[in-house]
């Protein structure tokens, strides 16, 4: 996608925990232990050397009361608590930011593929023009994607929150009569009502508050073709889908009237 027309947004939505942010986490921990310590040197202070529930050491006099040691039991079982909390947040968010990039990497593979699918877009082989349909969640038209000098008839269109492509042959009559193809290009598709395809006319300037034609599309106006992805292919660590965009000019439509 190196036309100055695609692009990609919102590319900025990825949050690492960077350097600084463990840096404070040690510093925390610590401050942490210092405080355990002084409080176990505080606590030590203020007990009684008689203190029946004393628990001396066998080459030491000084030891630790029960109280101490529960002091001391809490405040580790604190920190064991916070420690957990902090390293099951950060397992969460590296969840997130490597979904993230893989969903980018999805809609920026699914964007190329269809761009340069129909920038090859052709008259079919029975004369029919290029663009066969063009609606806001269907595209149909005709283009030799398999380099076999032959065109065949694509199709790209929403099945609930599957993109799928389909593909018939020219055959040989060359009337697009053979069994159709279909797959599943990408998963996760979040458009729901909203349009996949938008079209434009040679009005279009470029502008960013461009009105794409209204349905029905008259094919025969159709100059420029928007792709809009919406996508979000792991709902467990992301909440709001990604948008990848772009718009594609195919050569041949520039020449026929």
């Amino acid at each position: 996608m190196n036309s100055s027309s695609e692009k990609i947004k919102s590319l900025t939505d990825l949050n690492y925990i960077n350097k600084r942010d463990f840096n404070s986490i040690a510093d925390q921990a610590i401050i942490a232990y210092k405080l355990l310590c002084a409080l176990i040197k505080k606590s030590k202070d203020i007990s009684t050397h008689n203190s029946q529930f004393t628990i001396h050491n066998s080459n030491n006099k000084n030891g630790f009361t029960l109280i101490e040691m529960l002091i001391a039991v809490s405040i580790l079982a604190i920190m064991a608590v916070a420690i957990s909390v902090f390293f099951v947040s950060l397992y969460k968010e590296q969840g997130s930011d490597v979904a993230k990039i893989k969903r980018i990497d999805v809609a920026g593979r699914t964007i190329e593929s269809m761009s340069n699918n129909i920038r090859k877009m052709n008259r079919a082989e029975n004369g029919i023009f290029p663009l066969e349909v063009a609606q806001e969640q269907a595209l149909v038209f005709y283009a030799d994607i398999d380099k076999d000098g032959l065109t065949e008839r694509i199709e790209y269109s929403l099945n609930g929150t599957l993109l799928e492509k389909k593909i018939i042959e020219s055959g040989v009559g060359l009337d697009y009569s053979g069994a159709e193809t279909t797959a599943v290009i990408v998963e996760g598709v979040r458009n729901g009502t909203e349009p996949l395809f938008k079209y434009y006319d040679e009005n279009y300037t470029g502008g960013e508050f461009e009105i794409s034609l209204s349905e029905p599309v008259n094919v025969t106006n159709v100059k420029i073709i928007e792709i809009i992805l919406d996508l979000n292919a792991d709902e467990k660590h992301l909440a709001s889908p990604f948008r990848a965009e772009t718009k594609i000019h195919p050569r041949n439509l520039r020449n026929f009237d």
